[in-house]
């Protein structure tokens, strides 16, 4: 589902799994709205910098607890945690006619997190990245990602990232949107008679092809047939408006033009079965879905069946399930029978975009001091203080792309992701030339060049400093002066026996097993895999009679 903001695509796709419709029923007047009790009883459409991201600074401490006891008293009752109320003191005092009530969820935090972040094969949040803002901190390192080209691979057509793990956990606080223009993704979905009308539609779909226009071949307006939508499915119009602005943009495509050459004269507004793919055919996913028969009026070969159908399936796969706000249709909290999964949008700000575009709708038309209900989740063991939103510029990566010491071979050979190496050089060897690069250019690497040598354990540090500051240490030991030939390594190519690397076995190396038996040299894993010549898991004399019996011509040691 495409939709603009700051002038940008969002994805939002649906998700079409079976249907897990469970019966979750919340009752506005009860004091405390519980997810997980199966008895329950209860301005404008800016384009600033960082639209689509949310504030940060405003001070939750600055309402007076003294002006009012009474939302004092409600807010414990809800079981608000504290780090909670600073932000809906700063609402209530503003708009004090709307309604906070808390979804307790009883879900741990660190559970959810786990949860909802990205992994191999199960990939559930996208972020956009352009080449003019390509967000690069905010892409995921875990998955879609090699660290040694510092390579991104998007997930939907070229602009969509999986999401990185820190900004999941932003997103994933409530606290994200404690603020009046995204407070709304919290809003109740559902359809309000005589609160919600036309010209809110209208708001919505401003600066959109649907603005006071016509589909094609219908006698009604996009607005109007919106505003029919809701009152049969009972989904909030400025909802469906918002998720359609989002899902089609502001010019229209081919899933609002029915000009499609795979699918001509089908339509579907809320790219319903709109599944990710690498070539980016989602929306061509999603007509093919709308062009079969089926549920919900299908085929959609007009637009009034698509928005009305679309409707009914956001209401009866959603709304009614118990995901009726727009944080919770894209993180699934609250349906039990299937959490975490049966989510509708991929894009990781949907719920931001669409809340301020619904705050919008109610601002165009003076209902901001109306009877607003928000229901807000809150999580066991949460963090004491609002997660903080990463910076979007810069790259994590801190490994190493290759390290290499002149003259030498490094045991085990060098890759990115192993950190601990260690080398044999000769006495006579008093420096050692040190080479490494980055995988991301743009990462620094100290501990490199000609590095003095003692006699004896050397213990030498490569370091790489991240964009973003984070620090990998890549471990070398050398260790002068134990039998190693210039040019030889500390992995000798002949193999078990050959402990000095000349290439051969021969009363040297008995030399040098000795040396380790007594501790003069040191054990290290590369040493032990060819001092310990007979396998017995030690270094021993019966190692020295193996080399023994080895040079004699009695046996020989593969």
């Amino acid at each position: 589902m495409l939709g603009i903001f700051k002038n940008k695509k969002f994805r939002a796709l649906p998700i079409l799994m079976s249907m897990c419709i469970i019966a979750v029923t919340f009752f506005m007047n009860c004091p405390t709205v519980w997810a997980d009790d199966e008895d329950e009883s209860d301005s404008s459409w800016e384009e600033s910098d960082d639209s689509a991201m949310l504030a940060t600074d405003s001070d939750p401490e600055a309402y007076d607890l003294s002006l009012d006891y009474d939302f004092e008293s409600f807010l414990d009752g809800q079981g608000f945690p504290e780090s909670y109320r600073g932000f809906l003191r700063d609402l209530h005092a503003s708009h004090p006619s709307w309604t906070f009530y808390s979804v307790q969820t009883g879900i741990d935090w660190y559970d959810l997190v786990e949860n909802e972040r990205n992994k191999a094969g199960q990939v559930k949040n996208l972020v956009y990245c352009s080449s003019y803002e390509p967000n690069y901190n905010w892409r995921s390192t875990e998955v879609g990602y090699d660290y040694d080209t510092n390579t991104w691979y998007p997930y939907d057509g070229t602009t969509w990232y999986a999401a990185s793990n820190d900004i999941v956990r932003y997103y994933l606080d409530p606290r994200t949107y404690l603020y009046e223009g995204y407070i709304f993704c919290f809003e109740s979905l559902s359809y309000q008679e005589g609160m919600q009308n036309r010209s809110g539609v209208e708001a919505i779909l401003s600066g959109s092809f649907m603005y006071d226009a016509y589909p094609p071949g219908e006698w009604q307006l996009y607005s109007e047939i919106i505003m029919d939508a809701a009152a049969e499915s009972g989904a909030s119009p400025y909802h469906l408006a918002s998720r359609m602005k989002q899902e089609m943009g502001n010019e229209m495509g081919v899933a609002a033009s029915g000009d499609s050459s795979s699918y001509p004269g089908i339509y579907n507004y809320f790219n319903i079965g709109a599944v990710d793919t690498p070539s980016g055919s989602a929306v061509y996913n999603g007509l093919s879905w709308a062009a079969s028969d089926g549920s919900y009026g299908r085929p959609w070969d007009s637009p009034w069946k698509s928005i009305v159908g679309g409707a009914e399936f956001l209401a009866q796969s959603y709304i009614s399930c118990g995901q009726d706000t727009l944080y919770t249709q894209k993180f699934n909290v609250t349906n039990t029978s299937c959490l975490f999964y049966h989510q509708y949008m991929s894009n990781i700000q949907a719920p931001a975009n669409e809340g301020y575009s619904q705050y919008r709708a109610y601002a165009a038309n003076g209902l901001l001091d109306s009877s607003i209900v928000f229901k807000i989740p809150v999580y066991e063991n949460m963090p004491d203080y609002p997660v903080s939103k990463p910076s979007e510029s810069g790259t994590p990566n801190d490994y190493l792309a290759y390290l290499s010491i002149d003259g030498y071979s490094l045991t085990p050979s060098f890759r990115s992701d192993v950190v601990d190496y260690s080398l044999i050089v000769d006495e006579s060897v008093s420096s050692i030339n040190i080479s490494a690069a980055a995988a991301a250019g743009s990462s620094n690497v100290n501990g490199t060049g000609n590095i003095s040598l003692y006699e004896g354990t050397n213990k030498l540090v490569v370091s790489v400093t991240s964009d973003t500051g984070s620090v990998r240490n890549y471990n070398i030991t050398v260790v002068r002066g134990s039998g190693g030939s210039p040019g030889g390594s500390n992995a000798p190519s002949g193999g078990r026996g050959d402990i000095n690397g000349d290439g051969k076995i021969s009363a040297l190396d008995i030399v040098k097993i000795q040396r380790l038996i007594v501790g003069i040299d040191e054990k290290t894993d590369a040493i032990f895999s060819v001092a310990d010549v007979n396998g017995d898991g030690k270094i021993s004399a019966l190692d020295i009679v193996k080399i023994q019996r080895h040079i004699v011509g009695l046996e020989t040691i593969d």
